[in-house]
């Protein structure tokens, strides 16, 4: 947009609502960023929402692990790492690249001692000549001083990001201090090269060869020296980032000022402290929150786009949603058409959530979703209703109310039917076999057992499929043969009986009820059920329907 020449200048016959060249191109430009910028912020995709939900994703709360009962520090243990000079603890600045290293992350020491997520680290082996040695005493797992360690974050991004030092330069140094020395900047990094490498060694440096070998405990005060820099970590003075002010973190010696001159000891700003939690506390895995965010997002606006239409969230309108995703007909989701439909939706995830929430779509792990696993993520788990029938249902099978129906109970069930099994017949295969085929539709751990959490995980498949609570409701009843039921969910399978009765007194028409297992020549078993009922002085019956 442009003004005139008599605008410029203050005319006073001339406003600023008078324009002059494309000025309509100009607005038009205006209310398309306009709008562009509402549907971002709607979406969550401004740059401003993607670097709060990292650094809100950074600052989620973790455990730590809980001293082990030999107070040893072991691989694997999620810690913290604690400044002796400022009592803050090592934590990773996820927003912030190292200038000129774009796989750099910048490293620094947070004032609180609350653990999260950028906070938390774990030691992991290294290259070492003496792991044999720890391996044949029976401590693999327990980290030694002078033993060669990787120190990484796991819960930070989408890759492990190790601490990391190299020799220090111009390009890759902290400013000078009051002796003009440099100090090598430390970051974290992708990757296991030498700069990745410390070894922890005692806080009083003439005690590292005595020391060396034996196992480091939890709560000491130890010394971390990089390998590459040949230096010691060390906490340096504060600067603002993202997170407010913090200090930095470099390799570099410090000596202790009160130690006498011909010492060696290091400073408070070389000496750190690793923490855990209180032995026998309670230890939970992180679980990012930003997989759950991601799933539910994806969750909430399918549902929302199979509500809109006149029947509500139906098997109809879901599966809808499934073809418009299904681009090749194959009534499979690859991951780039989940990842393409989702975009149609308005769904934008990063990759880390695309493969979070795939995985949690796709089950089996076959690397495609099918329809009852994409119902299965979008519904969620059986009502209280459908979970109680199935429960009652297993009851048909598990006769000793053991939680667990075996394959000796299952086959004495069905077993009358086996040897009239066209397989059977045919000698192609044998009666285990078969029954061993019927049982694996329910038997996921394939055992041969079919266990209370196995059934209802079959039938959570199927009751995603069905909308109406009645029809499973007389679809179960039916198909387990479980008597009772009200109105249109009555059961309509179990077979019922003509009864003659001894005295003479009319006959009637009686339902075997819960009849799974009693077969349509079993008389004997039908009497007994009859006569469990309360109906005596049974003459004689015969099948009715």
């Amino acid at each position: 947009m442009e003004y005139t020449r008599q605008q410029m200048c203050g005319y006073k016959d001339f406003g600023t609502s008078t324009r002059t060249g494309n000025w309509r191109e100009d607005i038009a430009r205006e209310g398309d960023m306009m709008r562009d910028f509402l549907v971002n912020r709607a979406n969550g995709t401004l740059v401003t929402q993607q670097v709060q939900r990292k650094m809100g994703s950074a600052l989620e709360e973790v455990t730590l692990t809980p001293q082990h009962t030999d107070g040893y520090l072991r691989f694997g243990d999620v810690i913290m790492i604690q400044s002796a000079l400022t009592q803050g603890c090592l934590s990773i600045d996820p927003q912030t690249q190292s200038p000129g290293r774009p796989s750099h992350y910048h490293v620094s020491v947070n004032n609180g001692q609350i653990p999260v997520v950028r906070s938390g680290w774990t030691l992991q082996k290294a290259a070492d000549k003496n792991m044999p040695f720890y391996k044949k005493k029976g401590e693999g797992d327990i980290v030694h001083y002078g033993q060669h360690v990787r120190i990484t974050n796991t819960m930070v991004g989408d890759f492990n990001l190790s601490l990391s030092a190299d020799l220090p330069t111009p390009q890759r140094s902290l400013k000078g201090n009051d002796t003009g020395q440099m100090r090598s900047e430390v970051t974290a990094t992708v990757g296991g090269t030498l700069e990745t490498v410390w070894m922890i060694t005692p806080s009083d440096i003439k005690w590292q060869q005595e020391m060396k070998g034996t196992p480091v405990k939890t709560g000491d005060i130890v010394v971390v020296h990089s390998l590459k820099a040949n230096q010691f970590l060390s906490t340096e003075g504060p600067k603002n980032n993202k997170f407010g002010k913090e200090n930095e973190v470099s390799t570099f010696f410090h000596k202790d000022q009160f130690a006498k001159k011909e010492a060696q000891s290091c400073g408070a700003a070389n000496l750190w402290g690793i923490l855990c939690a209180p032995a026998g506390s309670k230890f939970e895995p992180y679980n990012p929150g930003r997989i759950h965010d991601g799933l539910e997002r994806v969750r909430s606006k399918l549902i929302d786009r199979a509500s809109g239409g006149q029947d509500g969230m139906t098997f109809k309108s879901l599966l809808r949603s499934f073809k418009i995703m299904d681009d090749d007909g194959n009534k499979k989701l690859s991951r780039r058409e989940i990842k393409e439909g989702l975009i149609k939706y308005q769904v934008h995830l990063e990759p880390c959530e695309l493969d979070c929430v795939f995985e949690a779509f796709d089950r089996d792990g076959d690397g495609v979703i099918s329809i009852s696993e994409f119902l299965r993520i979008i519904r969620g788990p059986m009502n209280d209703r459908r979970e109680a029938l199935t429960q009652e249902c297993f009851k048909r099978i598990d006769k000793d109310n053991s939680g667990v129906a075996t394959f000796a109970e299952l086959k004495g069930i069905y077993g009358e039917n086996l040897p009239r099994h066209p397989k059977v017949l045919s000698g192609e295969k044998t009666e285990d076999q078969v029954m061993r085929e019927f049982v694996a539709q329910w038997d996921k751990s394939r055992d041969g057992n079919v266990t209370l959490a196995e059934f209802i995980d079959c039938y959570t498949d199927i009751s995603v499929n069905i909308d109406d609570d009645d029809y499973f409701e007389l679809m179960m009843r039916n198909a387990w043969r479980v008597s009772g039921g009200e109105g249109w969910c009555e059961n309509t399978a179990c077979r019922r009986v003509l009864v003659e009765y001894v005295d003479g007194r009319p006959s009637t028409v009686e339902e075997i009820k819960d009849d799974l297992g009693i077969g349509p020549n079993d008389t004997d078993k039908m009497i007994e059920n009859l006569e469990a009922q309360g109906i005596t002085g049974i003459k004689h019956i015969r099948q009715y329907m």
